[in-house]
């Protein structure tokens, strides 16, 4: 579909150069994406609307409405919008969404670098002391500077209110350049409120972009940043679980060798980051420490399944993704909802609620159903799933990919060719890889790769 050429040139002297492209899209629905400063008021057929919740982050608004307001200005170029036009542009105008920032890509971590140690969820810097000097001492053994931003709790809303001023001291603060989340977690989504609404917080990032590692319930602050400010940021290792390990990093067989040395590469490096490594061994539990914190043995390491290809293929895109769990629930925080188009999606499962065994087969494939339910797989270009938690023989794994398999690749989803990956060393696993969030990858069953195509930094 074409825009007829009246209302392209109307459209074009609007948005002026910073028009990027129309793109075709089934059903006769043509989208734009337009940077830089627009006024788009006065189209005809045509009304911009983005969430309550964005407002003040983008530009200047009027006309409210009860859900949102229209925009009049889009004055912050690190701001996309999406405009949804009715076919042939005639008719009462369809969805327009803030959908996310425009890329910001962190600097890569020089020598001799501060890195902050954040606790934005779970609060376990004072049962873990050892392990917190541990994870400190392979910092500083690479010739880094490391600051711990930690506060005891008091009460709920104490952890709340120390949880927001680390991490605006984290943005704030010049001599940060990196930040590395403890650990995961179940409480995050206490600190969304007030950070989607500090709009003055969301400007120092896209100002001063910095390097931010975490996984598991840490997704929310994954999400959180790439929708309304832009910013890259690494699924990767924590201090707690996986720096603070107590193999040896110089033994380059251990897996904190291998979380240090692929986390380095994607924030160090300004060198694609090429094909994802394998582990030839993983802890399938948690270290002893977790147990029993003045532990100082290693974990317990077995062989590392291959990667299995639940559905052959080819894809690129960029990826995006998280803990299955976490993913199910952020879908309802709308403003920090990810485009899924295109995407290269991953997910990988949390601990189980014991700390002992996976995440319940029934909740995975809950959460895989929510996904679906939420349309993530509509458009998307690929999949992959981390080795999951606490399924450590054939039987378990054989139901978990069967859980996967049979919600994924039959029934109203059979139609869909993207590949599916399974058994990738990320998520609640030892050892672990970075993936570096929108960056462009590939999968390709019949390489059998999982590549990264451009560097996590620059």
């Amino acid at each position: 579909m074409q825009f007829p050429t009246p209302f392209a040139a109307i459209l074009a002297l609007a948005l002026g150069s910073s028009a990027a492209s129309i793109e075709t899209r089934q059903g006769a629905v043509a989208r734009l994406d337009a940077y830089g400063t627009a006024g788009c008021v006065g189209l005809p057929n045509f009304t911009v609307e983005i969430p309550r919740t964005a407002v003040g982050q983008c530009g200047s608004y009027s006309d409210a409405v009860p859900q949102s307001v229209r925009l009049q200005s889009l004055s912050n170029p690190a701001c996309k919008v999406t405009v949804y036009a009715g076919a042939g542009c005639t008719g009462t105008s369809t969805v327009v969404a803030l959908n996310s920032c425009a890329a910001s890509v962190p600097k890569a971590l020089e020598p001799g670098a501060t890195i902050a140690f954040i606790s934005p969820s779970a609060r376990l810097n004072e049962e873990f002391p050892e392990v917190m000097g541990r994870a400190t001492a392979v910092l500083t053994g690479r010739g880094y500077k490391v600051r711990e931003l930690f506060t005891p709790d008091t009460s709920i809303q104490s952890s709340i209110e120390s949880r927001l001023s680390e991490l605006r001291t984290a943005f704030s603060d010049p001599d940060i350049s990196a930040v590395i989340c403890t650990i995961g977690g179940p409480s995050f989504t206490e600190l969304l409120p007030a950070l989607i609404a500090d709009t003055e917080l969301q400007g120092v990032i896209r100002a001063n972009p910095k390097v931010v590692v975490g996984y598991s319930e840490i997704t929310g602050l994954h999400w959180f940043l790439h929708a309304l400010t832009g910013l890259r940021t690494f699924y990767g290792p924590g201090a707690i679980p996986e720096l603070g390990e107590a193999s040896s990093v110089d033994d380059e067989a251990s897996p904190l060798a291998f979380c240090v040395r692929h986390l380095f590469h994607a924030i160090a490096s300004r060198e694609a980051l090429g094909d994802v490594p394998r582990s030839t061994t993983h802890a399938p539990y948690l270290a002893p420490f977790f147990s029993e914190p003045a532990s100082t043995q290693p974990p317990k390491l077995v062989p590392t399944p291959a990667w299995k290809w639940l559905r052959p293929g080819r894809a690129q895109g960029r990826l995006f993704g998280g803990c299955l769990t976490a993913m199910a629930g952020l879908h309802g925080v709308r403003s920090i909802v990810p485009d899924w188009r295109g995407r290269i999606v991953f997910f990988e499962t949390a601990v189980g609620d014991d700390d002992v065994s996976g995440n319940p087969l029934p909740r995975v494939l809950a959460g895989v159903a929510d996904l679906i339910a939420q349309g993530v797989f509509d458009e998307a270009a690929g999949l992959v799933v981390g080795r999951p938690y606490g399924y450590d023989s054939i039987e378990m794994r054989n139901a978990f990919v069967g859980v996967i398999r049979g919600l994924l690749c039959e029934g109203r989803m059979a139609e869909k060719d993207f590949p599916i990956l399974f058994n990738v060393d990320f998520g609640c696993t030892t050892p672990m890889v970075t993936l570096p969030l929108d960056a462009l990858a590939v999968l390709d069953s019949e390489k059998d790769q999982f590549a990264i195509l451009e560097p996590g930094v620059v």
